[in-house]
This record gives C-alpha cells, sequence and structure tokens, in this order.
C-alpha cells in the first residue's frame, strides 16, 4: 500500500516538479527539513502573484482516491510559507532557531492533516530580515551548512528581503586596490572579522585585525552560496552600498577632495577610530561610488535594493536644509547612475538616536532629497521607538514596520507580544500611511523566539492577534500534543511568562548582575522588577511538571525553554542575594564592626550560583561558549596557529571588553556555559576578595587597585587559549529540576520558621546594625532561601520584606511574618 501511495503521488507531482522552480525548491526545503519521504506527501501548484505581492494558499486534493495536502505559492518563499503555515496550524509543528535542529519540533500527526479547507493569505510586500550588526554579533563564524539552515529559517518565515553584507571585503580590497593601496594600507583599516560592522559603518579601523586575506576569499566564496540560496527562493537581498568611508590613505591620495574625520567612537582612540567620510557632495564621491557599485555588482549580480547607512552614528557636517538635500541626492544618484532600478534602503536609527541633530525638519529635508519610489525606509525600532509616527510615514517614503528586541545578544525574557500582534496592522491602516511591510532587525539572533515567531507572522495576517489565545497555540506546537494535566500546565506556563514577561517593551540594560563588570554599589532595581521574578518560578513549576514526561523529555524546544527560564529565575534570584551581599558590607561602611563571617557566607553563596548556572548551561548545546570560540577557530582551520589564535581573541573580545580597555565593556555578554563559569566568577570573586580585605583590616577598598587589577583579569582572559567543552554535559531536564530543588521549592533546607499569620515586625525600632529591605520576589520558598543564606536574617514577611533584627510583633492584617526558629 506504502508503494502505491508513493507511486500515485509521483505521478501527481512530478510534471509539476519538473516544469516549475519554486516547486523543486520547496521540494529542497522539505528534502532537508522533514525527509525525502515527505516530498511525495504533498501535491504542490504554482499560482499568479497578487497585485504585486506573495500569496499562498494550504488546500486539499483528491487524487487516485488519496486526499493529498496542497501547497500553492508564486515563488520558493511563497510556497515555504505554505509548508510553514501547514506544519504549524494542522500538524501542531514548530521550527526555531535551535543549534543543530534542537529548536525543532516535528512530530507530524500520521497521516498527515487533509481535513481542513482552503486557506489563502495575501503577504506584504517586504518582509525584511536582519540588522547589519547580527553579522557579527550572530553570524560571524558561521559556515555554508549553518546558512543553509537560516535560509530555510528565512523562507519558511516569509522573508523575502534579507540583508546580504557577507563577503563585501572581497570586493572593498578589490576596490581599494584599483586605487593604487598597498595591502599594508588595506590592512590597516579592515577590522577583525568578529568587528567588521563596525567597520563598515565608520565606526573602527583596524581593531582586531590584520584581516587574513583568507578570510575575505572565503568569505566571497560563501556570499555567493548565500546568494544562490536565497535567489533561488526568490528573495531580494540588499547588497552593500557606497555610504563614503574610507582608508586615510584614499585622503592622503586625494588631498584636493573634502573629507571629514568623524569623532571617535566609544572612547577607541585615534588609532582604532575617527575615521573619515568622503563628503557625499565632493565630485569623488560619485567617482569613486560608481566604480564600487560596478564592482559589486560585476561580484555578486543584482536584486536592486542597496543599504547606505552614511549617518548612522554620526552627524552630517552641516545642518543647513540645501546640504543636506545635496548630501543625500549625491548619495542615491552615485547607486542610481549605475542601476536606474535601484532602491536606497536607509535605516532609520539616526532620526531615532541623535534627536539632537535630526529635528522632524532635517529629517524631511534629508529625505526629500530622494524620489519617494527610489527609497525604503527600515524602521529598525518601530515596535518600542516608532519613527515612521513622528515623522508621517517618513514624509511620503515606503517605509518596512520593525522588531528589534535585542542588544547584542542580551540574554533576557522580553517582547511586547500584544503590540506586535496589533500594532503593525494599525501602522499599515493608518491614514496616508507608506507602510510597506514588516522586518526583523535583532543585533543578535537565537533567544526570544516566541517574540519573532509572532512577529513573523504579521506578514501574512489580516486580523490583529489575541496574545493569549495565540501563545496556547504557540506552546501546544512547541512541545507537540502532550495532553493531559502536563500539556495543560505547559500553556498555563506560557500564559504566565506572557503575564510577567512578554507584555512590556524591552530596553538595552535587561542584563543580569552576574554577567556585568561587579562594582561596590550595584543598581539593581533597573530591570529585575520588570522581570516578574515571582510568576517567573510559577512558570518554571509548571513546565517542569512535565520532567519525568519520556516524550517530552527529548523534545529540543523544551529543553531549551526549561534551561533558559531556570536560568533566568537564577539570575533573578541572585539579584536578591546580592542585595544582602551589598548590605552587609554596607554595614561594615557605615558602623566599621567586623561583619566578615556573614559577608563570607553570603559571597560563598553568590559563587555557588554562579557555578550552579554554568552547570545548567552546560546541560544544552545553545548555551556554549567552546562552541562559539571552536567555530571562530574553525573559520580559520587551514591557516597557521596564529590565524586562530587571532580569531579566538575576536571571538572572547566581542563579548567581553569589546575593545582594549573596556570600551563598551559587557554590551554583547552572554550567559554561555564556559563565560559564567571563568570570566563571570573570576571577576566577582576579585571583587568579593578586596571588599572581604577591607572588612578585615579595617580600612576602606581600594577601588583604584581593584579596578587596575579587574583590567589585568578581562585583558588576560581575552589573550587565554582555555579549551571549553562543546558538547552539553548532563541531561539539561535533570539539572534543572534538581535546580528548582534547591532555589524554588528549597526541599533540602533544615531551616525552619515560625508562621505568624496577620503578625509583622514594627520597623520604628532598627538596632545599631538592624536594617530591613524588600526584595523582588514574592515566592515564599525563594524568601526563605534569601534568609536562609544570610546568617543575620530573623525573617521575613509575605511582602517580602527581610529583617536581621528582633523587634516588637504587632498585628498586620494581610500579612504573614515568618520567623526563623534556633
Amino acid at each position: 500500500m506504502k508503494l502505491f501511495f508513493m507511486v500515485v503521488t509521483l505521478i501527481a507531482t512530478s510534471t509539476i516538479s519538473l516544469a516549475a522552480d519554486p516547486v523543486r525548491v520547496v521540494q529542497g526545503l522539505i528534502r532537508r527539513l522533514l525527509g525525502e519521504e515527505y516530498i511525495l506527501r504533498f501535491h504542490y501548484e504554482v499560482i499568479e502573484i497578487d497585485r504585486g505581492h506573495d500569496v499562498f494558499e494550504i488546500d486539499t486534493i483528491m487524487r487516485f482516491g488519496i486526499v493529498l495536502p496542497v501547497l500553492r505559492g508564486n515563488n520558493g518563499v511563497a510556497f515555504a510559507s505554505a509548508l510553514n503555515y501547514y506544519l504549524k496550524y494542522y500538524c501542531y509543528c514548530s521550527v526555531s532557531w535551535g543549534d543543530n535542529g534542537s529548536g525543532d519540533q516535528l512530530q507530524l500527526p500520521e497521516p498527515l492533516p487533509t481535513d481542513f479547507s482552503r486557506a489563502r493569505h495575501v503577504m506584504t510586500k517586504y518582509r525584511y530580515y536582519i540588522n547589519p550588526v547580527t553579522f557579527s554579533y550572530s553570524m560571524v563564524w558561521w559556515d555554508i551548512d549553518r546558512w543553509t539552515r537560516e535560509i530555510d529559517w528565512m523562507a519558511l518565515n516569509g522573508i523575502n528581503m534579507p540583508l546580504a553584507f557577507t563577503g563585501q571585503e572581497y570586493v572593498w580590497k578589490k576596490f581599494y586596490m584599483s586605487l593604487g593601496l598597498s595591502d599594508a594600507e588595506i590592512n590597516e583599516y579592515l577590522t577583525g572579522p568578529a568587528f567588521l560592522a563596525w567597520q563598515r559603518f565608520g565606526n573602527l579601523r583596524g581593531w582586531g585585525g590584520p584581516l587574513d586575506d583568507s578570510w575575505i576569499d572565503t568569505q566571497r566564496e560563501l556570499q555567493l552560496k548565500i546568494l544562490e540560496r536565497t535567489r533561488e527562493f526568490g528573495m531580494m537581498n540588499v547588497l552593500p552600498g557606497f555610504a563614503g568611508f574610507v582608508p586615510e590613505a584614499i585622503v592622503l591620495k586625494y588631498p584636493e577632495s573634502k573629507f571629514v574625520k568623524n569623532p571617535n567612537w566609544e572612547n577607541f582612540n585615534s588609532t582604532y577610530s575617527g575615521n573619515y567620510l568622503l563628503e557625499p557632495t565632493d565630485p569623488l564621491f560619485k567617482d569613486l561610488g560608481k566604480k564600487y557599485y560596478e564592482m559589486l555588482i560585476a561580484e555578486y549580480g543584482n536584486d536592486h535594493f542597496f543599504g547606505i547607512d552614511t549617518y548612522n552614528e554620526f552627524y552630517p557636517s552641516s545642518n543647513d536644509s540645501s546640504f543636506l538635500v545635496a548630501t543625500n541626492k549625491a548619495i542615491y544618484s552615485t547607486m542610481a547612475e549605475v542601476d536606474t532600478d535601484g532602491i536606497y534602503v536607509l535605516q532609520s536609527l539616526p532620526f531615532q538616536n541623535y534627536v539632537a541633530f535630526w529635528d522632524l525638519d532635517a529629517i524631511q529635508t534629508f529625505l526629500s532629497a530622494v524620489p519617494n519610489d527610489k527609497m525604503i525606509v527600515v524602521d529598525v525600532s518601530s515596535v518600542s521607538n516608532p519613527a515612521w509616527l513622528k515623522t508621517d510615514s517618513f514624509y511620503g517614503k515606503p517605509f518596512i514596520y520593525c522588531l528589534q528586541n535585542n542588544f547584542g545578544g542580551t540574554r533576557g525574557f522580553y517582547g511586547y507580544l500584544e503590540v506586535i500582534g496589533s500594532d503593525p496592522l494599525d501602522a499599515a491602516g493608518y491614514k496616508g500611511s507608506t507602510f510597506v511591510g514588516i522586518g526583523l532587525t535583532p543585533e543578535a539572533i537565537e533567544q526570544n523566539p516566541v517574540v519573532f515567531d509572532l512577529m513573523s507572522e504579521m506578514g501574512w495576517r489580516e486580523w490583529k492577534v489575541d496574545p493569549h489565545v495565540w501563545i496556547e497555540a504557540f506552546a501546544l506546537r512547541r512541545y507537540g500534543d502532550i495532553g493531559g494535566s502536563i500539556g495543560d500546565n505547559l500553556k498555563t506556563a506560557w500564559s504566565k511568562l506572557l503575564s510577567c514577561c512578554y507584555s512590556y517593551y524591552y530596553s538595552t540594560k535587561f542584563k543580569s548582575l552576574i554577567e556585568r563588570a561587579p562594582v561596590i554599589s550595584m543598581d539593581t532595581d533597573y530591570w529585575i522588577g520588570w522581570q516578574g521574578t515571582t510568576t517567573m518560578v510559577e512558570a518554571l513549576g509548571l513546565l517542569l511538571s512535565g520532567h519525568n514526561n519520556a516524550t517530552l523529555r527529548d523534545v529540543g524546544p523544551y529543553q531549551y525553554d526549561v534551561v533558559d527560564v531556570t536560568r533566568q529565575a537564577i539570575v533573578n534570584l541572585f539579584t536578591d542575594v546580592h542585595v544582602t551581599f551589598g548590605l552587609a558590607y554596607k554595614k561594615y561602611q557605615v558602623y566599621k564592626k567586623n561583619s566578615s563571617l556573614e559577608f563570607m557566607q553570603l559571597s560563598n553563596t553568590l559563587f555557588e550560583m554562579i557555578k550552579d548556572l554554568d552547570t545548567l548551561l552546560a546541560s544544552n548545546e545553545n548555551f556554549l561558549l567552546g562552541r562559539w570560540i571552536e567555530a571562530a577557530r574553525n573559520s580559520a582551520k587551514y591557516k597557521s596557529t596564529s590565524v586562530q589564535d587571532l580569531y579566538e581573541f575576536n571571538a572572547r573580545n566581542q563579548i567581553t571588553m569589546w575593545g582594549y580597555h573596556q570600551n563598551i565593556e559587557d554590551y554583547a555578554s552572554k550567559q554561555w556555559a564556559g563565560l559564567v563559569g571563568d570570566y563571570y566568577l573570576r571577576r566577582w570573586k576579585l571583587l568579593s576578595r578586596y571588599m572581604l580585605e577591607s572588612i578585615m583590616n579595617g580600612t576602606d577598598l581600594d577601588s583604584n587597585a581593584y579596578e587596575k587589577e579587574r583590567f589585568i583579569l578581562e585583558s588576560s582572559w581575552g589573550e587565554e587559549r582555555t579549551k571549553y567543552p562543546t558538547s552539553p554535559v548532563g541531561n539539561p531536564i535533570d539539572v534543572a529540576y534538581q535546580l528548582y530543588k534547591k532555589y524554588v521549592t528549597i526541599e533540602d533546607s533544615s531551616v525552619t520558621y515560625k508562621v505568624l499569620a496577620n503578625s509583622d515586625m514594627e520597623l520604628t525600632e532598627l538596632g545599631l546594625f538592624g536594617y530591613n529591605y524588600q526584595a523582588w520576589t514574592r515566592d515564599i520558598n525563594q524568601l526563605r532561601f534569601i534568609c536562609n543564606v544570610n546568617p543575620t536574617c530573623v525573617g521575613f514577611n509575605s511582602l517580602a520584606i527581610a529583617y536581621n533584627f528582633t523587634g516588637p510583633i504587632s498585628a498586620t492584617t494581610g500579612v504573614t511574618l515568618y520567623l526563623k526558629q534556633a
């Protein structure tokens, strides 16, 4: 019967498959994603584009007595979108980020579902993807296998307009050499691999270099393969345009032309920053720019979209209106003279980040220099800081509504699902709107997949999304139909995550204390409360209710989510314990009394929590420092050890010091096993040692000495070549469950408490060393943990106020008091 089914299906599909390239493309995707046998289990039909918009359909058809699911689309991306819709909404499956496919849940039902009516979705004109810095923060070490996986993910999620910035250094070097620059002059300009995004923006030069020729050649080959695959799907790539940043050697070569020396960036000195911009109004800009475009197109072909961000992080040299018009006209016309069909793609970031210069008049004047049909503005942060709204739809320029939601790869739970599921439709329907599509523009990827899953759907949705309904379906797709009470718990867990984490805007500051450079006084109230610590541990408990379910334990997304939520619960609790750590030292500072025992116990607790976090992260392949470093070294595996070491330095420096002297330190910090248990733990132990020595010696802490030693520690770590595990250690579910019992349910605690309902301590008579503080968590078990590890804590109340003195007990309605028992 199975053989008959295969033969009949082959007859039904083979003619179309051989005739229609989009069909062969989606069949290749199915082969990679589901396996060869599934190619024959779908019927494929090419349909016409809908008024200039991609369109996909899902339907059923009877062939030789067998009902088959039908995928229809006008190109490869549309077909892939149809497949993804079918997998998500009829098979309850999910394809997401995750190393080695660990983000996928592809337990397809048998037989494949065919009991549904035809669904048809017309997509927004453009579905944009990738931030220019993503190429450095996430993609820098990728090979073609990883890129193939990402392009498949892009197609499934409807992306048809990706940035294609890989391999541009090949063109730049060829271009500079054609102008007579030497290898030494070019090498002085190009940065190392992990910092190329900021060299391309005109921020840096030389840092992390020199850039090996083999890297340049290999990236060219990679770019050609990437473009072949994206174009096969029907994607329209955005190639890097000519922004005008040039090496100093060109400035010296053309002394009659006008160059602007930009200010040093992020405290980098003039060796590595203060790059030159060839003024767009200078005739040389057009001469060099045209030559560059001709070389670029000759090398990589042309999809007629060019990303050009001349003023991404710098002001123009004048705010005179005629200058702004002439400048942008020159940037556009340089491209247009080479490609009359070219579209100038501009990021909105300057208009959002440099409002002192870019007032509304300046924005309108600048944009007016380019015809409306020859420019698209990428509104990078539409969800949280929409520039389209304040500029009246960029004064007639088409714009793409984007979700950023991430800075430098900062780990945390954040995203505003209610806004994501409605605001793009509002933007499209706004009076006079020039909305032309949606985009995903995170600085780094492979985290918070839920927000990007929903945002990608806004490329075809016609109605607003109820996030409460949507997120329960998301849980079903992510883990499969587990059923029963466990299945209900998993849905409820995500509903709780929605309420505590995915109903707010994000911030650049969402970074755990563990990964921030330790100082004596650390502000702890600027992010942790937003994360909803109590609800977080409730969600974790619900997730872990399935820890013994044999089917669920092997599901990659379940393993990832359990580790991710446990990770967040630990770092949230770390912040509360850190408060007591800081108060223990503050007692010494104020009263000069020895509190070393209390301080040491709290220090050791912080260290233990960091080690436990590292153990947790080490259990899942998606949280391993070793893989990042291994990928860096493998990028130069056929080169000398010195080149491999240089690439490893790039990998280490970017996620730690980010520069030579803590320039934007910890901006791209990662909660990865190895980084947490080695680098971050060392820093915390160093601060603790200085603080303890201060207490023991009865002296003030020597901040200057501490900062100098921390700098040495951080600098030397970047030069180390310690090998870290590249494969997970332990079962992530078991590790997470043990830490849940340790930090949440506190099952092994020998400390008991006397519970007094409707009681509280009076706060009017503080003892000499007395203090009270309110924790972020309201979870009683976690409050017990915080009090347990502090030898001076005598109790706490249900309002999360902890005490280290015994005062009068009074009646307070609705407040429960928990007093330690001797």
